[in-house]
């Protein structure tokens, strides 16, 4: 058998599993109102309040983009050290940027601009599906996965978020809907974008390489031009090795080397942490069992669905030979199951409308068809299912997204919110504000400067044995503490706000002044990450001095 025939047999093949549609009509003409609702409820919720779902979205994207472009943030040691690419964070600080030189440089405007300028992101979600749906199966399905990526509690909870589980999602969806093209198009169409969406994927999220690169082997064998696509895909690849290498002054793609390198140290040390099936519990809890009815029904027809269970396959199998495990982390299999949901309530509701019409005898009944029926049933079911996520009443909804609850707690959406986050909004423009600590939180369990906003010494909980063994006067270190130790009460501070369960205590006017940091920007490196840093490479940078030689008395 030639190369040649070979190959038309793999496309042949590939063909059947695509099963692409050359849609007859142009696309729906609500998709753009569909989308702007969808951003609308984004931004309702992004706005309604602060939570966090895991300590990264502040630690590893939102301060160090914030001391980027302000100078004042903690630096952790993933950023001392050069184990994370600057993708995600140099977007925050781009827009902060951005907010700083039109005069909105306080928390109140810029925090705000950051969570809409993801949720237009996150927007590449149901746009994605739908066009993807549109050509791998029908309209029908198509308008209902639309409907579905708009509105899903988990893509409007999430959407605003700078994790990367998150935000690489997005162009994976896009490039999804490119593999699925009529022949024709994606013969002659795509490599630029095709190439472009894999590469950022990846870059962005490197445990979605696979998947992007699977994608776009897809591409590969589908188009005309495959030595311009692997060109440009191979010269993108290099740009943002060059991007990482430039960024930490190193080598090639050298924040991705030091990351891998530091986890596969760390995984055996984490051993048994999870059962390897921990993620199916997470996705049933998490889509009120609406998961395992579609996986359950797509089972049955493996020809239609399985490029979507192939997908999702893989994605679970990949992340649950990892000993640490997090629902964030298979994110994008969110869509991919809603994609089944969509398709297996189309094709039902169709089935429906072909039993009625075989049955009707005689003149036509007035009412509602029974396609509409079973329409308005499944939007019901979905609706209340989302609404009940985004209410957090799912049951057993709080085992899934406890932000990994040591540290943070359990993620409240809409209500119950950490009041932290508006004791420390109110610290940003609050007059006299010198310096803070808060004695109960770890920096990595706080707001950060980001939300604090503030060239001051910002001590943690972890400063509270060295301030005592010190013996150093506090009304000398902090004016300002924050607690939610209800019987917390130090000599010379009285209460100025309370939010919640959280107390702000001012100290009286009459104490010393306040001392100074010698910088605002505190290393945080703990012995865990240094030892395994010097097996990783004997040569690593040694952390600077702990901040408690700035408390001596």
């Amino acid at each position: 058998m030639s190369a040649q025939s070979g190959h038309a047999g793999t496309a042949s093949r590939l063909e059947c599993v695509l099963h692409p549609q050359a849609p007859e009509s142009a696309p729906w003409r609500y998709l753009s109102l569909v989308l702007a609702l969808a951003f609308a409820v984004r931004a309702g919720v992004a706005l309604s309040g602060d939570f966090v779902l895991h300590p990264d979205e502040i630690m590893q994207y939102l301060e160090p983009a914030h001391r980027l472009v302000f100078g004042s943030g903690v630096t952790y040691w993933e950023y001392f050290y050069g184990a994370r690419s600057w993708f995600v964070p140099g977007l925050v600080a781009g827009v902060l940027a951005l907010f700083d030189a039109l005069g909105l440089d306080e928390p109140r405007w810029y925090v705000a601009g950051v969570k809409l300028a993801f949720c237009a992101i996150s927007l590449a979600i149901p746009a994605g599906m739908y066009f993807f749906a549109r050509h791998h199966f029908d309209e029908a399905t198509a308008r209902a996965a639309l409907v579905a990526g708009a509105f899903w509690y988990e893509l409007v909870g999430f959407a605003h978020k700078p994790l990367t589980e998150f935000v690489a999602t997005a162009p994976l969806m896009a490039l999804l809907a490119l593999t699925v093209r009529p022949a024709e198009a994606a013969r002659t169409e795509a490599v630029w974008p095709a190439a472009a969406l894999a590469v950022l994927a990846g870059a962005v999220r490197l445990q979605y390489a696979p998947i992007a690169a699977l994608l776009l082997g897809i591409v590969f064998v589908r188009t005309a031009k495959r030595v311009r696509l692997l060109a440009v895909a191979a010269g993108l690849a290099l740009a943002v090795g060059i991007f990482d290498a430039v960024a930490w002054d190193g080598r090639l793609f050298h924040s991705y080397v030091v990351n891998v390198l530091y986890n596969l140290i760390l995984g055996p040390m984490r051993a048994g942490e999870s059962p390897p099936w921990q993620y199916l519990e997470w996705l049933a809890l998490a889509g009120g069992g609406l998961v395992v009815l579609c996986i359950a029904g797509a089972a049955w027809r493996p020809r239609r669905y399985g490029l979507l269970l192939a997908l999702i396959a893989l994605i679970l199998a990949m992340h649950s030979v990892q000993p640490h495990k997090e629902y964030r982390f298979v994110f994008a299999v969110v869509p991919l199951w809603l994609l089944i949901a969509a398709d297996l309530t189309a094709r039902a509701g169709a089935a429906m409308a072909r039993r009625a019409g075989a049955r009707a005898i005689g003149p036509r009944r007035s009412g509602p068809s029974p396609a509409g029926v079973c329409a308005a049933v499944c939007a019901g079911v979905f609706g209340g299912v989302s609404a009940a996520g985004i209410l957090n009443a799912l049951p057993g909804q709080d085992r899934v997204y406890r932000a990994w609850s040591s540290e943070t707690g359990a993620v409240r959406f809409v209500r119950d919110q950490d009041p932290i986050f508006a004791a420390y909004r109110w610290l940003a423009a609050a007059p006299g504000v010198e310096a803070v600590w808060q004695p109960d939180r770890g920096h990595h369990q706080l707001p950060g400067y980001y939300y604090l906003h503030r060239a001051i010494p910002f001590y943690d909980g972890q400063m509270r044995p060295f301030i005592e063994r010190s013996g150093a006067d506090v009304t000398a270190l902090a004016s300002h503490l924050v607690t939610e130790n209800p019987t917390l009460s130090l000599s010379g501070y009285s209460v100025e706000r309370t939010f919640g369960t959280v107390r702000i205590l001012r100290r009286d006017m009459d104490a010393p002044p306040v001392r100074r940091w010698r910088e605002y920007a505190p290393v945080l490196v703990y012995d865990i990450n240094d030892a395994i840093m010097r097996r990783i490479d004997p040569q690593a940078p040694s952390p600077p001095p702990a901040t408690r030689t700035d408390i001596r008395p």
